[in-house]
């Protein structure tokens, strides 16, 4: 076949070029994202119920709504967390799972649940997962001449003229741009129509809240309407009596008994802010913040264009409000995207440079250079038939791809070099060069291929996000072997004839004194196999204590999921653990970032609840707060961390603080924020609830046991109200009257709504500010009338007794119920850990305990990862038992893999890495590559004994052919992947440990290549080449 196309080379330069064309073509085309796209297989149900109790709530809606949703098929897991007026259940599920067959099968079980649960229940809103959901950016919007740090905003109005300005000017603006899917707003402030009326008026006109509250509704209907037909004349009649404006509220007429009055004659009527539950904070400026979300489809960089032109356009025509944007994941991307393509070219230049070292003329390494070119542009051609996007992890696959991908051509190249050197024409050279590496080129791509594909069978996100690059590594590695079979031949032939010595061409025919002479080589080598040989004992010894140091240093090395990425962002959130409002709870923000002013560049905050729809996190409540730092540098978050708890805990020691990194794709995906053991404590009294002191006791003790403080657990103080059902008989008193009074003396009387042009404002009887026992004291019920038709009015401290209680905050919940979670961090033994929690457990005799954490589920995944080791090798086994129809051979090749393991491991414990998935990627990956040069070597060997030449000279010989391709290969793949060890975006940050892992395996598997393996096979077959030396006597004796 190589014959036929050196015939031919303008057939197969035009064919090379026609795929080079359209792999230029699509890779224009192909879409650039940062991860690849995978569904997350996790939903979120969410559960609200105003005035609920989180007890409340946890009994009557969640816990029927988990029993119904436990049922779903391919769930992997369930937890529920219920808190005041709020519940969330989330579900994850196995990775692979329609998340769409699940979204409807969830919705059926809600509707199937429904029926079970209270009638005034809203039904839950089902949220699916989608790393797409996750805002692109936060965009804030504050008034340039508001002061920062003021509780007050200077002009509540011009504040609300923002928010309107906002919500219908800004959201709509960017929804309309055709990238972005839709515009999440949160810090609004809402308006309402507030009624508050004057007691001592009600009481001398003899008119309840009730009488109000059905004038209002009566005053607020709209029957709808009729048609009335006029000769040949149709007319709409329309009857509405629905209340407009705040002017309509106040003219509404009461009757009671001969007299007429007006609303506005016993009440205040106004238009007032809704108490608020939440603010948004940005640089101490409060702020409307615009969460953008892309469209899924979407390429990132021309969203980031077409937003940039808006923003600019805003910051003109509205120069007296800031806009700031935060959280922004498109500068992830560029830096990330462009850092790779940097390092690929870094790699490719690396990699020419090494080439032309060792070839010592200038065509050898531009005929490699081309075909490498023309690979990995073919390569994109493949990408684009298999929808495949450019995002760090197809990218780092072909960064790892390159070193090997130049291997074939290296080879090809050297062994034509090599024909031509023994006299061969140069057109015999290329074909016979070329054919003698076909075989071998092969099987090393495919045991490289092999080590590849098991990964993707891993399961979870690790087998999702391998899919990618075992694709990469796999359509690089075959397009290169053709590439270096088909077209590298034809073009050392063109480049190499004596037609191109013209002058235009002459820096091509430039040859320079190689510093790394083949002699050089050959000298070096034959020392070191002559050194193995004389000391045969310690080179067998070191193979031998290669294997349990392997294993010691695999149970010694810290492991982990993934490897940690420096983030120069930082998430806090911050539980008061008091009962504090929102105001208190902006003050104290307010002060935090005050003091902290300077320590970062940009600093925003998310105080008390948030009006996010797509919130799939739990809701904060007005005594909790979420604050976001961005620093210059990711060295500058651990400090500013240690620093914000100190201060926080000095001052508010209740409050419970916990750190992690902003929600990003990845974070999304890795979940890396999870503590690494949750303790979980089921009471074995179901009958009552688990006492507050019983909690804090238990999390002393865990302290004292583990000596690692769990997070601590939030607490609410609540006020129990108990009605006195006997003294509601006795005074005639109706419950639902007090209940009105009740809520209208707490300003929580919500009656119906003011329907204004396109805003419907609720409208609410609302009485003074008063303290709780003000408004026990002084606010007086209505009897019903008596016999003679008289009413009394009884005050409320005679019909409610008030009494404090505590409970926790939030009550989670499982698959096996509800339980008190304590989460640990930093855990460095987590044996020891789960030992003495069920030794405080068994202590107590009062719980059961269970236990989950990252810790398990990255003990689950390194376990499937050495069973994946395993089948690589084993599929390695059959692929080289083939190819040498050998079954010892193939053992030759892999017995030097532990020992590259072996220090690989000591290579990643030394650099301070831990083994993780990336890192463990790569001591798989390298091994598949590593021997490569061993099949290489054996290959020559056997062939050389084929020919007759004696075992020692063939060892020595076929050592001094392969020699220059060997370390070349081993060169460019270790060069390849130095680039990534000085760059510090998150792409380079997740391939470090794998570069290590590679430079370690590659570097001491190169030597073992060299110089030990000879040794082994010379151990293998001396017998036999002792015995066919003797036959070979006795032949000559006998022809004597």
């Amino acid at each position: 076949m190589i014959k036929f196309l050196i015939q031919r080379p303008i057939a197969v330069l035009m064919a090379f070029t026609a795929c080079f064309i359209i792999g230029l073509v699509t890779y224009s085309t192909l879409p650039i994202s940062l991860l690849p796209n995978i569904a997350i297989p996790e939903i979120t149900v969410q559960v609200s119920a105003a005035n609920t109790s989180a007890r409340e709530l946890e009994n009557t809606i969640v816990k029927p709504l988990r029993s119904q949703l436990i049922q779903v098929s391919t769930l992997k897991d369930i937890h529920s967390e219920s808190r005041d007026g709020a519940g969330i259940i989330r579900l994850s599920f196995e990775f692979g799972t329609n998340t769409d067959l699940a979204f409807i099968e969830v919705n059926e079980k809600i509707d199937a649940a429904m029926n079970y649960l209270p009638k005034e229940t809203e039904r839950p809103k089902v949220i699916k997962a989608s790393a797409t959901d996750i805002p692109v950016f936060y965009l804030n919007l504050t008034l340039k001449n508001d002061s920062a740090y003021s509780t007050t905003t200077t002009g509540q109005q011009s504040f609300l003229d923002l928010c309107e300005f906002a919500e219908s000017v800004i959201k709509r603006r960017i929804e309309q741009l055709e990238e972005v899917a839709m515009v999440d707003v949160t810090g609004l402030v809402e308006r309402q129509v507030q009624i508050v009326p004057d007691e001592d008026k009600l009481a001398m006109m003899g008119l309840a809240i009730e009488d109000i509250e059905s004038a209002l509704s009566s005053n607020n209907v709209e029957p709808g309407s009729m048609t009335v037909r006029d000769g040949y004349y149709e007319y709409n009649i329309k009857f509405s009596t629905l209340l407009r404006t705040a002017e309509d509220v106040e003219n509404i007429y009461l009757r009671k008994g001969d007299r007429i009055v007006q609303l506005k004659d016993f009440c205040k009527v106004n238009i007032v802010p809704v108490k608020e539950k939440g603010v948004s904070l940005s640089n101490g400026k409060r702020a409307v913040t615009l969460a953008v979300i892309k469209q899924a489809d979407e390429n990132m960089d021309k969203m980031k264009n077409s937003l940039v032109g808006t923003m600019e356009y805003f910051q003109r025509v509205y120069p007296d409000i800031d806009f700031s944007i935060s959280r922004n994941q498109t500068e992830l991307l560029d830096f990330t995207i462009s850092n790779l393509q940097q390092n690929l070219s870094l790699g490719f230049l690396f990699i020419c440079l090494v080439a032309v070292l060792f070839l010592g003329d200038v065509k050898s390494p531009l005929v490699i250079g081309l075909s490498m070119v023309v690979s990995i542009v073919i390569s994109f051609v493949f990408f684009y038939f298999c929808n495949m996007s450019l995002n760090i992890i197809s990218l780092a696959g072909l960064i790892l791809a390159l070193g090997m991908m130049i291997d074939s051509s290296i080879i090809v190249t050297e062994n034509i070099s090599q024909y031509r050197g023994r006299g061969y024409f140069l057109r015999r050279a290329c074909i016979t060069g070329t054919s003698e590496v076909v075989t071998p080129m092969l099987s090393s791509s495919l045991t490289t291929i092999a080590v590849f594909a098991p990964l993707i069978f891993m399961s979870g996100i690790a087998g999702a996000i391998f899919y990618d690059q075992a694709f990469s590594v796999t359509v690089g590695l075959m397009v290169s072997y053709f590439t270096g079979i088909m077209l590298l031949p034809v073009l050392y032939l063109l480049v190499y004839r004596a037609g191109i010595h013209t002058r235009k061409w002459k820096w091509l025919s430039f040859k320079f004194n190689n510093p790394i002479k083949d002699h050089t080589l050959d000298r070096f080598y034959d020392a070191g196999v002559d050194w193995v040989f004389r000391h045969k004992t310690f080179s067998v010894l070191f193979c031998a204590i290669s294997i349990p140091l392997c294993v010691f240093f695999f149970f010694f090395i810290d492991k982990e999921r993934m490897p940690d990425i420096e983030e120069n962002e930082l998430i806090v959130r911050i539980e008061w653990n008091e009962n504090i409002h929102v105001d208190e709870n902006r003050k104290r923000v307010d002060a935090l970032f005050k003091e902290l002013d300077g320590r970062s560049l940009e600093q925003t905050a998310s105080v008390g609840r948030q009006d996010f729809i797509l919130n799939r996190e739990r809701e904060l409540s007005s005594s909790e707060a979420e604050l976001y730092f961005r620093t210059e540098t990711s060295g500058e978050i651990a400090p500013l961390e240690q620093e914000t708890y100190r201060r926080l805990k000095e001052r508010y020691p209740l409050s419970v603080i916990s750190f992690s990194p902003p929600e990003t794709v990845f974070e999304k995906l890795f979940v890396t924020g999870e503590p690494d053991i949750v303790a979980e404590f089921y009471a074995r009294n179901r009958a009552q609830a688990p006492v507050a002191e019983t909690i804090r006791k238990l999390e002393h003790e865990l302290a004292v046991e583990t000596g690692i403080n769990p997070t601590g657990i939030a607490f609410e103080n609540q006020l129990n109200l108990s009605i006195s059902k006997e003294k509601l008989l006795l005074y005639r008193v109706s419950y639902n009257e007090l209940y009105r009074v009740l809520k209208t003396a707490f300003r929580e009387n919500s009656v119906t709504m003011l329907h204004s042009y396109q805003q419907y404002l609720p409208i609410n009887i609302a009485g003074n500010e008063k303290t709780v026992n003000r408004v026990l004291q002084e606010t007086l019920v209505q009897t019903q009338p008596d016999n003679q038709g008289n009413i009394e009015y009884i005050p409320l401290r005679e019909l409610v007794k008030v009494t404090p209680a505590e409970d926790l905050k939030s009550i989670t919940a499982g698959r096996n119920g509800e339980f008190v979670p304590f989460d640990f961090y930093g855990v460095r033994d987590a044996d020891r850990l789960v030992k003495d929690v069920k030794q405080v457990v068994g202590n107590t005799g009062e719980w059961d305990a269970g236990f989950s954490g990252s810790f398990f589920s990255n003990r689950e995944m390194l376990d499937e990862l050495v069973v994946i080791l395993l089948i690589s090798l084993l599929l390695m086994y059959f692929i080289l038992a083939a190819q040498f129809e050998s079954f010892l051979q193939p053992l030759l090749v892999l017995a030097e893999i532990p020992i590259d393991v072996a220090f690989a491991l000591l290579l990643l414990w030394i650099c301070g890495h831990t083994l993780n998935l990336m890192s463990a990627i790569g001591l798989i990956v390298t091994c598949g590559i590593v021997i490569n040069d061993s099949i290489l070597k054996l290959d020559a060997i056997n062939e050389l004994r084929k020919a007759g030449v004696p075992l020692l000279e063939a060892i020595h010989e076929a050592g001094r052919r392969r020699l220059r391709p060997i370390i070349m290969t081993s060169l460019t793949t270790i060069f390849a992947m130095v680039p990534l060890l000085f760059s510090s975006d998150m792409g380079s940050e997740l391939q470090k440990p794998l570069s290590i892992a590679m430079i370690g395996t590659m570097s001491i598997g190169t030597a073992v290549s060299l110089f030990i393996i000879p040794l082994l096979y010379w151990f293998i077959y001396r017998e036999k080449e002792g015995g066919r030396k003797a036959a070979g006597n006795k032949q000559m004796t006998t022809t004597d």
